[in-house]
Formats: C-alpha cells, sequence, structure tokens
C-alpha cells in the first residue's frame, strides 16, 4: 500500500488580505485624523482668543471727555464717536428694529452667531459677480466685529469675529444684542448709534422715527457716508427705498405703506454742531500734540481750558450778524441762508470771517471762531488761514524802529508820494516839494509811502526778528510790498503781536489748555507758561499810544463815533488790495482781540470795502458786550516816559504822544502836509483822505 504524498501548506492570504486592508483604512483615516487635529488645534486658537475678550466691550463704548472753561463751568465734551445711547429703559423701537433687521439680517431671530444660508448665498453672489458683493455677516457677527475695532479684510478676522459672535450669542439677548448694534453702528458724517443719528437728522428719539425715517437709517448701514442726506439726497432715499422693499419681503409691512413712506419727504434738518464749535476743536487739536491718541480715544478726560463760553457766543453772533449785514447790503442770497440744501455743504463762494481773542498777560486763549457757521465750515481761518495782513503790520514797523533805529512818535518820516509799484530804491524828493510828517501821523493816518520808508531803513532780517520774537512762525518776504502787508500771516499769530503791545512789550505763548485730568482724577497734564520780552515798556507803550490815537483820531474812529466804545484801547485797520481782505486788531489792557473778513477765494468783499466798515464792526460789537471781568482801564505808562498832548497838523486835534524827557525835543521839528509846501500837491489830499479808512 503506497503512502499519499505530504499536503502542501496553505497560503496565508487571509493574512495578507488583513494586513493590505490594515493599510488602507490608515491611508484613510491618516489624513482625516489630521484635518481633524488641525481643526481642533484650529478651534483651541480661535476659541481661545476670543475667550480673552471682556464681552463688557460689547456694551461698553467710547466715553465723552468733559470740557470746562475758565471758570470751572462744564461748557462743550468731545468723545472718539459721536454716540448717545437709547434709553435702556425701553425696548428697541418696533420700526427701526424690523427695518434694520429686515434689510441687514433677515433671519436674526431664527439662526445663532452666524447665518449658514446667507453667508452662502453671499460667496455664491460674489463669486459669480451678481448681484453686488456681499458681506454675509449677521447682525452678531458685525457687533462682534465693530466692538473689537477689526475692520480689515482678512480670514483671521473673520474666524475671530464668528467665535466672539458664539460668545455674544451665549451670553445676551437677541434683543440686547439688537440694542448693542443699534447703539454701536456707525451711520457716517461723525455720527454713532442710531438715538444720536435719529437727533441729528430728525430732531427726534429713535422711539419716535417714522416708517420712512427708520428706513433711511437702515437703508445706510452699508454705506453711511454715500448714502448720507446731508452728502448725496438721491442716494439717500435709494438707501430708504432699498431698505423699504426688503421690510416687504420680510413682510413686516405691506408694498401700500412701502409706496406711501418712499413718497414722503425726509424733513431734514440742518447738520448740527457735533464737536462744540471751534472752541472745542481747538482744544482737541491741541490736546493731540500734548496726548498720546489712546488716552484721547478712551475718553473720559477732565479738561480745563482758557475759554470764555459768553465771550465764544458773542463773537460767533457778532460775526456771522455782520456777514449777513454785509451780504444784504450788496443783495446777495444763498440757498437755503447759504448752503446747499441737498449736501448741506457751504456754497464755495461764501463770504467768511473769523475772529479770535486772547489774555495778553497769559496767552490764554478766550475765543476762536473760524468761519460764519460751525455747522457748515469746520476749517479754522482764526488758526489755519494765512492771508495778506494790509495796514495792521505797520505798528510792527513802527516798534521795530523805535526799538532799533532810535524812532519815537514824535520822530519825523518822509511821506512823499512815489511809485508804490516801481522796483528799485525809492526815490528821494527834493526839498520844495516833500512831504514830512510825524510817525505818530504816519501810522495814525496809515500813509502808505511812510511805511515803505520805514521798512527800508529797518530792513527785512530785523522785522523778521521781531516777527518771530511775537509768535509768527513764518517768513515775511523780502519785498517792498511786505511793508504795506502783502505777507501772510494767521489772525492768531497777527493778535499775538498785538497782544505783546498790550502787556508792555512781553510776548506769552498762547495756549487753551490748561489742565488734564483722566477718570482718576489724577492730573495727566499741567501747562507751563512760556514768554519773553520782545520790547522795553517804554517802546510797547509808545506804540500803544499811537495806536490809541487811531481809535481817537484815525482809521479807527468809528470805534468811538458810531458804536459808543469809550474805554481806553489801542488797534488799527488793514485792508488789502481791492478790498480782499478786511482786518481790525485792538485791544484793552486786559484782551486782545481781531477780526478777519473775506472770500476763501479772494475777491472784493464790497465796493470800497475798508476795514473800518467791514471787520472792525464784529470788534466793536464783541467788546461792547464784555463784562466786568475783563478790566478796561488806563494803559500804565511806565518810567522815563511822560504824556504830551499835541496839537496841529492836518486836522488839528490833540494827540497823545509818550516820550521821554529828550524826544520832547523833537516836536519843535517842522512838519508839512500835503498842500503845505509849493509844487502840485493838491492830488494828494484824496489820497491822504482814503488812507484815513485803510
Amino acid at each position: 500500500m503506497s503512502k499519499s504524498p505530504p499536503a502542501l501548506p496553505a497560503r496565508p492570504r487571509a493574512k495578507r488580505g488583513r494586513k493590505k486592508s490594515g493599510i488602507f483604512t490608515w491611508m484613510l483615516a491618516g489624513p482625516l485624523i489630521a484635518v481633524i487635529g488641525v481643526f481642533g488645534l484650529f478651534y483651541v486658537y480661535y476659541s481661545t482668543r476670543a475667550g480673552l475678550i471682556n464681552l463688557n466691550v460689547v456694551k461698553e463704548m467710547p466715553k465723552a471727555s468733559l470740557l470746562y472753561d475758565y471758570q470751572g463751568r462744564a461748557f462743550s465734551r468731545f468723545f472718539e464717536e459721536n454716540r448717545i445711547a437709547m434709553p435702556s429703559n425701553k425696548p428697541v423701537p418696533k420700526l427701526l428694529g424690523e427695518a434694520v433687521v429686515a434689510t441687514e439680517d433677515r433671519r436674526f431671530y431664527s439662526h445663532g452667531a452666524i447665518d449658514l444660508w446667507g453667508m452662502g448665498r453671499a460667496a455664491v453672489s460674489n463669486f459669480t459677480g451678481h448681484g453686488g458683493r456681499q458681506g454675509g455677516s449677521s447682525i452678531t457677527q458685525q457687533l462682534a466685529r465693530n466692538s473689537i475695532g477689526r475692520l480689515e479684510r482678512t480670514y483671521d478676522r473673520k474666524f475671530l469675529e464668528i467665535f466672539l459672535a458664539h460668545r455674544i450669542e451665549q451670553a445676551y439677548t437677541k434683543e440686547q444684542i439688537l440694542r448693542y448694534y443699534l447703539d454701536r453702528i456707525y451711520f457716517g458724517q461723525g455720527l454713532y448709534g442710531a438715538e444720536t443719528t435719529a437727533y441729528a437728522f430728525f430732531g427726534v428719539s429713535a422711539s419716535q422715527l417714522n416708517l420712512a425715517q427708520s428706513a433711511l437709517l437702515a437703508g445706510m448701514i452699508s454705506s453711511p457716508n454715500a448714502s448720507s442726506p446731508w452728502k448725496d439726497i438721491k442716494a439717500a432715499k435709494a438707501a430708504r427705498d432699498r431698505a423699504l422693499d426688503r421690510m416687504v419681503r420680510a413682510n413686516y409691512i405691506t408694498e401700500e405703506e412701502a409706496e406711501k413712506a418712499s413718497k414722503a419727504p425726509l424733513s431734514l434738518r440742518p447738520r448740527p454742531d457735533f464737536g462744540g464749535g471751534f472752541a472745542t476743536s481747538e482744544v482737541r487739536r491741541q490736546l493731540e500734540m500734548i496726548l498720546d491718541p489712546t488716552t484721547i480715544q478712551q475718553g473720559g478726560l477732565k479738561i480745563f481750558t482758557t475759554v470764555d463760553a459768553h465771550l465764544q457766543n458773542v463773537a460767533e453772533n457778532a460775526l456771522a450778524a455782520r456777514i449777513i449785514e454785509i451780504e444784504n447790503s450788496k443783495g446777495e442770497s444763498h440757498a437755503n441762508g447759504y448752503a446747499d440744501p441737498n449736501t448741506g455743504l457751504p456754497d464755495e463762494d461764501v463770504l467768511q470771517g473769523a475772529f479770535f481773542a486772547m489774555d495778553p498777560a497769559t496767552g490764554a486763549i478766550r475765543a476762536v471762531v473760524g468761519s460764519r457757521d460751525f455747522a457748515l465750515s469746520q476749517y479754522n481761518r482764526a488758526m489755519q488761514a494765512r492771508r495778506q495782513v494790509g495796514s495792521t503790520i505797520k505798528p510792527l514797523i513802527y516798534a521795530t524802529a523805535f526799538a532799533e533805529k532810535g524812532y519815537c512818535p514824535a520822530s519825523t518820516i518822509d511821506a512823499t508820494p512815489f511809485d508804490l509799484k516801481a522796483q528799485g530804491p525809492i526815490p528821494t524828493s527834493d526839498e520844495g516839494s516833500r512831504i514830512i510828517m510825524r510817525v505818530n501821523d504816519a501810522l495814525v493816518k496809515s500813509d502808505d509811502y511812510a511805511a515803505p520808508r520805514m521798512g527800508e531803513i529797518i530792513g527785512y532780517d530785523l522785522l523778521n526778528n521781531y516777527a518771530h520774537s511775537c509768535g509768527v512762525t513764518t517768513l515775511i518776504p523780502p519785498y517792498r510790498s511786505s511793508f504795506l502787508g502783502a505777507c501772510d500771516l494767521s489772525l492768531n499769530e497777527l493778535t499775538g503781536i498785538y497782544a505783546t503791545f498790550a502787556n508792555q512789550g512781553v510776548w506769552v505763548r498762547q495756549h487753551i489748555v490748561v489742565q488734564v485730568r483722566d477718570d482718576k482724577d489724577r492730573v495727566i497734564y499741567q501747562f507751563q507758561p512760556e514768554g519773553r520780552r520782545v520790547f522795553t515798556p517804554q517802546v510797547a507803550r509808545q506804540v500803544t499810544g499811537m495806536m490809541e490815537n487811531v481809535l481817537d483820531f484815525g482809521t479807527g474812529t468809528s470805534v468811538r463815533q458810531e458804536f459808543g466804545f469809550n474805554a481806553p484801547a489801542a488797534g488799527k485797520t488793514g485792508t488789502t488790495n481791492d478790498y480782499k481782505d478786511a482786518w481790525f486788531e485792538g485791544f484793552t489792557t486786559h484782551l486782545a482781540a481781531g477780526a478777519w473778513i473775506g472770500y476763501d477765494r479772494p475777491r472784493t468783499v464790497m465796493p470800497g470795502g475798508y476795514a473800518a466798515k467791514v471787520a472792525l464792526p464784529v470788534w466793536a460789537n464783541v467788546m461792547k458786550q464784555m463784562p466786568a471781568s475783563y478790566p478796561m482801564q488806563e494803559f500804565p505808562v511806565p518810567e522815563g516816559l511822560e504824556m504830551v498832548n499835541v496839537g496841529g497838523g492836518m486836522f488839528g486835534h490833540g494827540e497823545r504822544y509818550y516820550l521821554t524827557e529828550d524826544q520832547r525835543s523833537l516836536l519843535d521839528q517842522n512838519v508839512s502836509e500835503p498842500g503845505d509846501n509849493n509844487g502840485n500837491q493838491g492830488s494828494n489830499v484824496l489820497q491822504r483822505f482814503f488812507n484815513l479808512f485803510r
């Protein structure tokens, strides 16, 4: 019997199959695990970052900083965001809430932190290019984004926004989220929050908005500046109508209600003064040079200023009233007063003006007015604009001559006429045809031939040195016309020169902020005074005396005769060529002030528009209303000077000269006036007469 062959060992097929199956499983599971791991890290990273954000940031918004006047009374405020919160004890206004939800996030009440459907729709729209670019962010996401100030278009911002939105949804109700959103959202033109915007546009609370007004605010959210009714009334109405259409689609209103609302007038108010006027804006500008931006943005500051709120109000009204009077005298009128009703912006060709006042002894700015109406033009012409100053430069010329060249009010100067436009040296005249006048008379009569001669005596360098010592920051050009005021200065710089005379020759640094305290009442800034002597008390008093004569006998006599301002004061008028700029600068012992009127694009203010007629009335009307807090005493006479009454001259009046004992002998010199000498000088009398108004 034969033996069977031994059986062959079976192939380990099952084992190999299991091995292949395991490799395949790992090939599938590995990437999945990696994705899960990455997602986990992603989730932990963004949830941790979102978790580190204090949720109070959602309901806590920038605080206003309070401004106090020089007497310690609160008079204004400023803020990084102009916001008034809706009353916390009342529900979100129904119409406004529905308009915003329908426009910005129709499924707000049915989804969580994010609207997946809305995000998907926006993604498709953005990818295909149909329907314009869309954001797809829910109201909660927008609140999260605005609360942390992340407005850039990045994936990092988007993911952080989503995770923070989830936290917000867990912490607050839908009603609270909508309230915080409406309080925080920006509506353009410096308006934050629905309550602020409702008052600004319509003069009512958000709870009193009608359907058309609610739809306007809702429609503006996506493009607040472009669709502002103050900027583009057509764009604003289009935004309103889009919001009404979406309210219809969301079944909040009927088509009939939407059609009726779309035809309703907006009843828009003129743009108000959001920033508290030029005094407030100047405080803010100077504060930005003192404190770091973060401190200002956080707000909650107590800012003690030099502003006199009463004087500020008087100056604003006096300037606006005088400009309107000038326009009425020319038969001019402007739409809606002087602005475009569709844009709320000022007419580019509207007459403008500025006023600036300071305490000459301390440099404290008491009032600053930069336009006829801050609500329509925030450009500060008192501090920022530089214009030709005309004859208001002449007191500085003569003061420099007194300080450096030995002249005084009784000295004589050649005032013989010559071609003011000619180049080269000023021509000399023979003895028979020369006109010689005292320096006092040259200033009082604002003589245009004496001033450039004195200018050439002192030279451009000396004039610039003294101008800069008085606070001027620009260079007076080395041209003969500069001695007639064809040089550009700002109103506050020019007033600073006159304040130096009022302060017995001492210049002090202008300032408007005295002290700043933080929200814990800690002093974080204290003004430190700065000053320097520019002229001796004697020179300052001599020039002041000549400017007293200007008001009593010269180009500024209307201060006394027409406006009845009889307190001790000194000043000077200034008119540029073709009556394009009108200035008046004047001071008492405790207040120096200047006024300017002109067009931004220089042109004639009015025919025969001398400064005495155009700008002087503003100064006089303001000074007449100043209270006893600004004593108007006789200017002190320093040692070494004595007052001398001088009669005769062209008008035969008695002016007051302040001279040293040695200078009194100069009064014995002969002076000549037009017509005194032989020769054809009668034609000059008319010119001298007109100079009285310059």
